[in-house]
């Protein structure tokens, strides 16, 4: 990819659900974002799984979409049953082919609703992420998780004391220098690529595991320390651009007033059957023409054909089991 622009979007691409969001995702991109809907998109395949669809390369090249399989020698392999050290290698992989001055990464269960004004990196800025909630983070010396945060900053030769501290956009917590993964941007001059994924395989390699949340939030927690370690500026983007939406099943839990300020929805599971109905009458009454969209779409469903579903269903009880593995073999803090 020979691109030029302020800004080169990043996402992951697998067989079957993956694949069914990350066509959603990309196709609200082009149609919402203003003026980020031409950005190019690189979309990267880190470790070995079943070949896309055909449907969704014809998608690819309508789009122009840079489909991206990471080769076995730089691909996501030593941990490949954690499906979130794909993000840092897809990030890594995208910065080496991109001349772009900025790289914004994109978890594929997002739905542009507006125009996301803020992702911009200005002159004095290296990176970009928004503090969503307190999830993964810790709010200091009582939190359970703050042990767990006092050994992956060892491992990283950080001083937790020196981390700068950030409030919550949920809750209005105070907590330690952390944020959501799922949308960021960050200066691709920098370091932070290489570093990030560097970071991500220490807190791995040393076997380290929370009593509160195991080791879920690795990537999250790696971030914000990566952009710390580098001394990166950074500017907090709002929640508008990375508003996360709980899956329910009872739209009175859907708050549109909190929707109508929403550029990037982070919807996580509320567009599959089970919340479709109630996440669907939320964005109509709050975005009609994103609604009016996403009906024509009906919910998310896996469209792999079954042979492919069924190497996926092997492939996810593998990587389990290499997961219980490294589990066992944790330190739990």
């Amino acid at each position: 990819m020979d691109s030029t622009s302020d800004i080169v979007f990043v996402c992951c691409v697998e067989s079957g659900s993956l694949e069914s969001q990350t066509i959603r995702m990309i196709e609200s991109l082009r149609r919402y974002s203003g003026k980020f809907s031409n950005t190019p998109v690189i979309a990267v395949m880190p470790r070995f799984g079943s070949p896309l669809d055909q449907k969704t390369r014809h998608f690819f090249d309508q789009y122009e979409i840079e489909y991206l399989v990471l080769s076995s020698d730089i691909g996501n392999t030593r941990y490949s049953w954690n499906k979130f050290m794909n993000k840092p290698y897809a990030i890594l992989a995208a910065n080496e082919r991109s001349n772009s001055k900025a790289i914004g990464w994109l978890d594929s269960d997002l739905l542009f609703v507006d125009e996301p004004d803020q992702l911009s990196l200005r002159a004095d800025e290296s990176f970009l992420a928004c503090t969503v909630d307190s999830n993964g983070g810790t709010t200091g010396l009582n939190d359970p998780l703050e042990p767990y945060w006092l050994s992956v900053c060892r491992v990283l030769n950080l001083d937790i004391e020196l981390l700068p501290w950030v409030t919550t956009e949920r809750e209005h917590d105070r907590i330690r220098y952390y944020f959501n993964s799922g949308m960021f941007v960050y200066r691709r001059e920098t370091n932070f690529a290489k570093q990030y994924l560097e970071n991500c395989t220490k807190i791995l390699d040393a076997h380290i595991s929370s009593k509160a949340c195991g080791f879920f939030f690795t990537d999250q927690i790696a971030l914000g320390l990566t952009a710390f370690q580098l001394g990166l500026p950074w500017r907090p983007l709002p929640y508008s651009h990375n508003f996360s939406v709980s899956p329910q099943k009872d739209k009175v839990f859907y708050k549109e007033e909190s929707f109508n300020d929403a550029r990037i929805l982070h919807y996580h599971g509320s567009m599959w059957p089970a919340s479709w109905s109630a996440f669907l009458d939320c964005v109509c009454n709050t975005h009609p023409e994103v609604g009016e969209w996403l009906a024509s779409l009906g919910p998310m469903k896996n469209s792999a054909p079954w042979q492919r579903r069924l190497l996926n269903k092997l492939l996810k009880y593998a990587r389990s089991r290499a997961e219980s593995a490294y589990s066992r073999n944790c330190q739990i803090v």
